[in-house]
């Protein structure tokens, strides 16, 4: 927000100081809810990349929250964008490549192969819908139960999010997390000449690990 009047709140001002803050913010977090059919967002990532980071940390948490903290392979497209395997690494997880067909699609054969292979120690796949090439690949809902069917929880990459909205959201092909840029997925043009922001969406089962801070209690709340 660039209007001085509201910019310039100090960030540790009593939250009964804040009241009009916390309501734009309950309202986006609502807003966010509707459209992804998450049941938590947290607004504490600010960008996209951030994002993803913050996401595969919470997919961590998670799983060593039930003793299973072996569970670190992440299967990432070839096609995907770069940030996908560089946070995948960032986040500790071991990066598996998946292939592609001729078209560019996620070639389901290997992804399977793969997330059988992997079955004891996969962590997460990361995926992008609509697809880094623009389609709407119909193996989206099969990919996903293959990932849950080996015990892996799914990232969607939100890019390209705004392709999403009022046609299908992440939460009803049953994506487990995802980042929203929103900076670009409600704004044109990209950026709309100021800061990133990228929170993340869960499920419920998620909602319990998502990040918190050391002054303000927000975590598990998604503010």
């Amino acid at each position: 927000m660039t209007y001085t009047n509201i910019s310039n709140i100090h960030p540790f001002v009593p939250l009964d100081q804040a009241a009009g803050y916390q309501s734009i913010i309950k309202d986006l977090q609502d807003w966010l809810k509707s459209i992804t059919k998450f049941d938590a967002i947290t607004f504490q990532s600010n960008s996209g990349a951030q994002g993803e980071y913050t996401g595969l940390l919470t997919i961590n948490r998670y799983f060593e929250h039930h003793n299973q903290k072996h569970r670190n392979v992440c299967l990432v497209p070839v096609s995907a964008h770069g940030t996908n395997p560089a946070s995948a690494a960032m986040a500790g997880m071991k990066v598996v490549p998946v292939s592609v067909d001729a078209q560019g699609n996620i070639n389901i054969s290997d992804l399977k192969a793969k997330a059988e292979k992997n079955k004891d120690n996969l962590a997460a796949f990361m995926v992008t819908y609509p697809s880094t090439h623009g389609i709407y690949e119909d193996t989206i809902r099969e990919s996903i139960d293959i990932i849950h069917k080996n015990g892996g929880q799914v990232y969607m990459d939100g890019a390209n999010m705004n392709a999403q909205v009022g046609l299908t959201s992440p939460g009803f092909l049953n994506a487990d997390v995802c980042h929203l840029n929103l900076h670009k997925t409600f704004c044109i043009p990209h950026g709309g000449g100021g800061p990133g922001m990228g929170p993340i969406g869960v499920k419920k089962h998620l909602a319990p690990f998502l990040p918190g801070h050391s002054i303000v209690k927000c975590g598990g709340n998604a503010l």
